[in-house]
């Protein structure tokens, strides 16, 4: 396409001012990320993470550019190509504010966990966001783009009205400023942080999770051998990429054949986190739990319902989830209870597709999953597998034992709720309103909806447990009722899951009823890596290959003190004496390895806190790394 030298340098200005504009918007629709910036920041560390603002915000906005760019040389048609660069600024300003949304709710970006919830099947009965927000998308992108087309339209034309100037020496055009200026940033903030790189300092690296985007680059790595020796960079424990190939099991538990046979029955409530465990909130569950024995001080496996449903039934660290996913492998537990003639059964009022549990837990039974339930939401669906429940076990073979798995789906987002007691309570769950994080009223009625959510929870689960009853198989049965994960509700910085290791977010209800666990409390630290080698060992496996199929301990005689791993997307946890843990999987570098206290504030000691728990971290690595096929 040829066009003449008066119009395409219109469009070229129309271009660049448009790209321009949008950095400049895109800078100040970004400024929301520093709201989270940790208090009592150094000066270093707040000009760092302003600049590396401007210097993210500009390299994301290349892709706009080199598509206006694009469109400048190719489009012919004025209009048409105004549009398109309308269209796309619009793109890019939405995004980043959605992106930003994302960030003030869960504390990370668009990643490969927003991408897995995007393409897998069965997450629609996960992330609920309405049609409401749907609607709002449309107008605003929609009016955006249209002040973007007219701004392009007025840069475009008011350069062809515009007389023929005489060239101005190159230094002073308003590109060649925009980019001296922004490689003026760059250099800066590079500076800074390859400064914070060879000095390990966590504060500045924690600052670059604040960013859409931020390129770590570990300079201190490149130094000559006897510089990079100063000050060590290297990580004190290393998690194996994720998807790394098995060698699992190493051994496989075998059960007496003469040996007891109870039932076994898992009932798990989504997101239902710890100090929700009361006679107000799951009173059914409470007056239950009245014969149980009852794990005070235990937490799940994860952050997440991957992670959390993950740990409880292959008793491993959640870092194995990607590799097992990736070979389609079922847990040593529900092989050994098939092959001892249990009857398999798992009911769910969310997809199964989604986590991939059809693909790795149930990969083997798929035939006994019904999670297909037709209720317009959980709060329906929780109803109907009460009713699949209790019909089953009203008709099933009663000289087979059976292994059940519920999960009840209420209580997590976007807490389906009657009118409940705990008022005043949100009527929807909008995430454009959660963006609000400071606001108290918000969160006491979202708190207050979640809250009635487990209410309904709680009836459901009662009415499964009163089946059992009525059938005598109370006597027989051992009978956990759990969570997956707890839920956050901002006591630091947080909606929801998936985006720290604090208790609100890994600490779960867990008592155990039935054969063998005498009521009480129990206050020694357990996990949900503890159930398989407990079930099992119950029905009389050999506690001396534990080692070779669990990295789990027994819940009947648990250890006075010990360290607790809980999982994330990116990153293992460990819960120690000096504080949490946070392991970028994959990683070697000092910036990989994060210390928190339970609030979620960075411990100023970094190097001590590794120092104090060394034998604890390179335990963590050695397990990681256990059933992973050698090198």
């Amino acid at each position: 396409m040829t066009l003449p030298c008066r119009d395409l340098h219109a469009r070229r200005r129309a271009a660049f001012v448009l790209w321009l504009t949008n950095l400049v918007l895109g800078v100040g629709v970004g400024t929301v990320y520093l709201g989270k910036l940790q208090d009592g920041s150094t000066t270093r560390t707040i000009v760092f993470v302003c600049l590396a603002l401007v210097s993210s915000v500009a390299t994301l906005s290349l892709i706009p550019g080199a598509i206006a760019w694009g469109v400048v040389r190719w489009v012919e048609r004025v209009r048409t190509g105004g549009w398109i660069q309308a269209f796309v600024g619009s793109a890019f300003l939405c995004l980043l504010y959605a992106d930003t949304v994302v960030f003030r709710i869960l504390g990370y970006h668009f990643n490969s966990a927003v991408l897995n919830v995007m393409v897998t099947s069965g997450s629609e009965d996960a992330v609920h966001l309405g049609g409401m927000l749907w609607v709002k998308v449309v107008v605003v992108f929609s009016l955006v783009a249209a002040v973007q087309y007219a701004l392009w339209n007025a840069a475009y034309k008011h350069t062809l009205k515009r007389a023929p100037v005489a060239l101005t020496p190159p230094w002073t055009r308003p590109a060649v400023v925009a980019t001296g200026v922004l490689m003026s940033v760059l250099f800066i903030e590079k500076s800074i942080y390859a400064a914070a790189d060879f000095e390990l300092d966590h504060e500045v690296n924690s600052a670059t999770q604040l960013l859409p985007i931020y390129p770590r680059l570990h300079v201190s790595q490149m130094l000559p051998e006897g510089i990079r020796g100063m000050h060590s960079t290297a990580a004190p424990v290393e998690i194996d990429k994720p998807g790394e190939p098995l060698d699992y099991p190493h051994a496989v538990p075998a059960i007496d054949p003469n040996g007891p046979r109870p039932n076994v029955l898992i009932v798990v409530i989504d997101s239902w986190r710890d100090d929700c465990f009361t006679p107000e909130i799951t009173p059914r569950l409470w007056e239950h739990a009245k014969g149980a024995r009852i794990f005070e001080n235990h937490l799940s496996g994860g952050n997440g319902t991957r992670f959390g449903v993950f740990s409880m039934l292959y008793g491993l660290h959640g870092s194995y989830w990607f590799s097992f996913l990736a070979e389609r492998r079922s847990p040593v537990l529900l092989d050994v209870l098939g092959e001892a003639g249990y009857e398999r059964r798992v009911f769910s009022s969310a997809s199964m597709a989604f986590p991939e549990f059809r693909e790795t837990a149930w990969v083997n039974m798929l035939d006994a999953v019904a999670d297909d339930h037709p209720g317009v939401d959980a709060l329906e669906r929780d109803g109907q597998v009460a009713d699949a429940v209790t019909e089953w076990v009203g008709e099933r073979d009663a000289d087979r034992p059976f292994f059940g798995f519920v999960l009840l789906d209420a209580a997590h987002q976007p807490y389906c709720a009657k009118d409940g007691p705990f008022q005043p309570a949100a009527q929807d769950l909008d995430y454009i309103e959660l963006r609000n994080s400071d606001d108290a009223q918000l969160v006491e009625r979202m708190f207050n909806k979640y809250r009635n959510s487990l209410l309904t929870c709680d009836e459901s689960a009662g009415r499964i447990l009163d089946a059992l009853d009525d059938q005598g198989l109370l006597e027989n049965t051992i009978v956990i009722v759990t969570s997956d994960h707890g839920e956050e509700f901002q006591e630091h910085g947080f909606w929801g899951h998936t985006s720290n290791f604090t208790l609100e977010q890994v600490a779960v209800p867990f008592y155990v009823l039935g054969p063998g666990f005498e009521p009480g409390v129990e206050t020694r630290p357990t996990s949900h890596l503890d159930l398989p080698a407990t079930l099992l060992e119950s029905l009389g496996a050999d506690p001396a290959v534990r080692s070779g199929w669990t990295l789990g301990e027994n819940l009947l005689a648990p250890l006075e003190r010990r360290e607790r791993s809980v999982a994330g997307w990116e990153h293992l946890g460990l819960y120690t004496q000096s504080g949490i843990f946070r392991v970028r999987m994959g990683g070697t570098h000092g910036f990989d390895v994060e210390v928190f206290d339970r609030d979620w504030t960075l411990t100023a000691d970094q190097a001590g806190a590794w120092a104090l728990e060394g034998e604890a971290l390179g335990r963590l690595s050695r397990e990681s790394r256990q059933f992973l096929a050698p090198r």
